[in-house]
């Protein structure tokens, strides 16, 4: 089924082409490698004591969404 939303213009007026399921999968790998990364050094930092892993990863993913 078709989505009743109008397709929105890219910035130079043509019309966006829609990512395949590949694309996303790869996209958002390529963004989890970020954060993971980021809360690598986090941890890093912190000499790898142990129970702050979650907040590592939620400070990165934080920081890479701002």
């Amino acid at each position: 089924m078709k989505s009743t939303e109008p397709k929105r213009k890219v910035s130079d007026g043509s019309e966006p082409s829609e990512m395949t399921a590949q694309e996303v999968a790869l996209s958002s790998s390529v963004v989890v490698g970020h954060i993971a990364t980021a809360a690598y050094y986090k941890a890093a930092t912190r000499s790898f004591a142990p129970g702050r892993e979650l907040d590592d990863w939620l400070e990165a993913e934080a920081e890479f969404l701002k």
